[in-house]
């Protein structure tokens, strides 16, 4: 038994040793946007971005990026100004397709969630904001989420098993069964 655990220790080391996170790259904007370097350290991965206009204007700002694994992304947007609008575009992939998938709330604050995105592709994430009042900001960010669990989680589950299975076969070794008469 000691041997199966060992083993399960060295297996759960080297794949947590040889764990990588997913990778979010910023491929283009728009000049009306700045984006910032995406921060690949942590789950959920996020890139943060930010729009800013100085008069009453309607931008229309954008960024390209890209994932190296599949999942999903949550957009979030807030506005600085209090009679501005912010609309959610669209998602774009490489061929054009809209895969926009739910917006939540209006107005300043909107959250868009998409639906799974293939690793390797490219996708435009656009979207319009309005202040007829004159300047304001737009803050926002990206945040990823992989659909599949990265090595290290898979690590733990099965440490977890081991663990429990130990346990049990230990419990039932020294157990008596009580009859009742």
């Amino acid at each position: 038994m000691r041997k199966v655990f060992l083993s399960l220790a060295a297996a759960a080391a080297l794949t947590c040793a040889s764990a990588s996170n997913a990778a979010i790259t910023v491929e283009g904007h728009s000049s009306d946007v700045s984006v910032g370097t995406p921060n690949n350290s942590t789950i959920p991965n996020k890139v943060n971005f930010d729009s800013v206009t100085n008069t009453a204007a309607t931008i229309n700002p954008w960024f390209d990026f890209k994932n190296d694994q599949d999942g999903f992304y949550v957009f979030d947007l807030t506005s600085s100004t209090l009679y501005s609008s912010i609309t959610l575009e669209k998602v774009l992939s490489d061929g054009g397709t809209t895969l926009v998938n739910q917006v939540i709330g209006s107005g300043r604050f909107l959250e868009l969630i998409t639906p799974t995105l293939d690793a390797d592709t490219v996708y435009r994430f656009t979207y319009t904001y309005n202040t007829p009042d004159g300047g304001g900001t737009v803050s926002g960010n990206a945040s990823f989420y992989p659909a599949v669990p990265e090595p290290a989680t898979w690590a733990m589950m099965l440490i977890g098993f081991g663990g429990i299975a130990m346990a049990m076969r230990r419990r039932g070794q020294g157990m008596a069964l009580a009859q009742v008469a």
